[in-house]
């Protein structure tokens, strides 16, 4: 990422007013400063809510839609990913100031950095909030995160795009049967998953099983899948020479179809 953001970043993570501040009226570099303080701030989950996040939510959107680098706009989106985590609250103020649109138009931009962290921040925001989720289903987010779900682009420096989609998918899913209808009107959704979760990456795996999980509440064809990737496993854990006990596969199908767990989240 061009100049180091240490080197442009007069606000620190115990300052956010100044980062704040920063995001206001900083060059495009101290604004990336900035706005990846702010992260890093909600990443620590010890803030409790007040005025600062809601005079950051209104300027990491403006960066997020208009900001002058891809840097800023990734930065912004993953500080507006972190933040509701960081307080439930903050997924209403997002809302509010017009942050599900600008994260849906970021899943179609070029940048790999900022599609993934636009899908970590319309997941999470699912987590918190049933009425966030609506937003999105009404957004038009379902579409591009289907896209960002069966990328064929290769990770990059850690982000995996395909998984950050799966997570936001299986919590979007998870909300009610509206949101989960919106998901299996895809014809794609459930052979894209499948395949995901037969990938030798293990977070790949977890996130795409975890994502078929979440359909299979209402959907024979993706119960039915997840028990093929189950069986998969199965079969090769069997045929696997190794002198040590068989390893322990994860709860049976059944639980897992039946038991509700809790959504994943992703604060980077």
């Amino acid at each position: 990422m061009g100049v180091p953001l240490s080197t442009a970043c007069c606000c620190t993570v115990g300052d956010p007013d100044g980062c704040v501040e920063q995001l206001r009226t900083g060059r495009v570099v101290e604004q990336q400063a900035a706005a990846a303080g702010i992260a890093s701030i909600a990443r620590r989950k010890v803030q409790r809510r007040s005025q600062w996040m809601a005079d950051a939510v209104p300027l990491l959107v403006q960066a997020v839609t208009r900001g002058e680098s891809m840097d800023l706009r990734e930065h912004a989106a993953r500080a507006l990913a972190n933040l509701p985590m960081c307080d439930a609250a903050n997924a209403q103020t997002i809302v509010d100031a017009g942050g599900v649109q600008a994260l849906v138009y970021l899943l179609g931009v070029e940048s790999y950095g900022c599609r993934a962290q636009a899908a970590r921040a319309l997941g999470n925001m699912c987590v918190v909030s049933k009425a966030a989720a609506r937003k999105i289903l009404h957004g038009g987010a379902v579409q591009p995160l289907l896209t960002a779900l069966l990328t064929d682009e290769a990770p990059i420096a850690g982000i995996n795009l395909s998984v950050e989609a799966a997570v936001a998918l299986a919590n979007f899913s998870s909300v009610d049967t509206h949101c989960r209808n919106a998901v299996l009107q895809s014809a794609v959704v459930i052979p894209g998953l499948q395949h995901l979760a037969a990938s030798e990456d293990s977070q790949t795996k977890a996130a795409a099983r975890r994502a078929l999980l979440a359909l299979a509440q209402g959907s024979m064809r993706a119960r039915q899948a997840l028990e093929a990737c189950e069986s998969q496993q199965l079969d090769t854990a069997r045929s696997a020479p190794s002198p040590r006990s068989p390893q322990r596969l994860e709860p049976e199908v059944t639980e897992k179809v039946f038991g509700r767990k809790s959504p994943m989240v992703t604060v980077r």
